[in-house]
């Protein structure tokens, strides 16, 4: 029997991006998977899982075929989707599904409130290690389209190197909105001294030049993480310090400590609306909104306490003389105070002013 995957997608707010997603995960040629997403709540609320579900029942059809990508989510796939909805607070208590009753395609679960993008995915991973009838987890963000070799290329990838200690897999990356174009391949190299993470050939036309192993990474992207159930239960589930951002650095960090390795296959190719829901893009930096700039400030800070301290520390400290100095020059006085403030207190929460 071919290796069991559980696909993992975090909603918030943009549910029309999660069933695009899903028009495209639904036609992957593996057939060994379930799909779980669970949805982070809005204030107000925005009915995400109740559109999600009437989109499995078949009565609610999107149109995608402006999408760049239609070839990959058009037409619609076959409805109904079986599908399952539960509660956050039944994640641990689920009765396992028997081998022999027929398990649905699609779980959708509630959180309780938005805690961010890693306590978020951990729903999902406590709801599989609960189920216990897995061999791999597929974390995607939901606002990508894959292609339908990915899955198979990811899986093929992982078992001929699983007795290697590979941890974390990651695939090509290219941009949604720009698709012959790489947001990385992988993931990115760090500077620890500037907490700084560099995507590996980000903005660069795709024509094969890293369809090999032959460059360097410290992470694997957080947009597209293929990793074991062995992984897991050795190294642990993301890492819940941060609400957003630094989470695949804690991982991958996490793993090279355990002993394990980071690896790539350019054959998983999926392409990213990046920075959909918070508010950020790597081809447009005057773009990034005021909550992506709070949350990378003080993720960075975070990590670098629970990783390096020291020296480190004290430089990543001096690097964030060039950001205010950026928010300066653009005239963005009310994020100089807020950075300043993150400085200080990198522990409080982001509040809208």
């Amino acid at each position: 029997m071919l290796p069991k995957v559980y696909i993992i997608l975090l909603n918030y707010k943009l549910w029309k991006d999660t069933i695009e997603c899903l028009e495209s995960l639904f036609r992957l040629e593996y057939p060994n998977f379930q799909v779980v997403v669970v949805d982070n709540p809005t204030n107000p609320h925005n009915n995400s899982l109740a559109n999600i579900q009437q989109w499995a029942r078949g009565e609610l059809v999107i149109d995608f075929s402006n999408s760049p990508l239609q070839h990959l989510v058009c037409p619609p796939v076959s409805k109904p989707i079986e599908v399952m909805t539960i509660q956050e607070k039944e994640v641990d208590i689920l009765p396992k599904f028997n081998e022999n009753t027929k398990k649905p395609q699609l779980i959708l679960i509630q959180a309780q409130e938005n805690r961010g993008f890693a306590v978020g995915n951990n729903i999902a991973i406590r709801y599989c290690l609960q189920q216990n009838d897995f061999d791999y987890i597929w974390i995607l963000n939901n606002d990508t389209v894959v292609e339908k070799e990915a899955l198979t290329h990811l899986v093929a990838t992982y078992e001929a190197n699983k007795h290697t200690k590979l941890g974390i897999l990651g695939g090509k990356v290219r941009y949604y909105h720009f698709p012959d174009t790489l947001q990385c391949a992988a993931g990115a190299t760090y500077n620890k001294w500037l907490a700084y993470g560099k995507q590996i050939g980000t903005g660069q036309k795709d024509k094969g030049q890293f369809d090999n192993t032959n460059f360097r990474f410290d992470l694997v992207i957080g947009a597209c993480m293929f990793v074991s159930k062995h992984f897991i239960e050795k190294v642990g589930l993301l890492g819940e310090d941060y609400f957003l951002y630094f989470e695949e650095q804690d991982w991958a960090e996490r793993a090279k400590r355990a002993g394990f390795r980071l690896g790539y296959t350019h054959k998983a190719v999926i392409y990213h609306k990046e920075g959909s829901t918070v508010g950020g893009n790597q081809l447009n930096i005057k773009a990034i909104s005021k909550l992506s700039d709070f949350y990378y400030a003080r993720s960075k800070i975070l990590f670098t306490r629970k990783f390096h301290q020291g020296l480190c520390l004290f430089t990543v400290y001096l690097s964030f003389g060039i950001v205010l100095f950026n928010r300066l020059i653009r005239g963005q006085y009310d994020r100089i105070r807020m950075i300043l403030g993150v400085m200080l207190n990198p522990k409080k929460m982001y509040e809208n002013s």
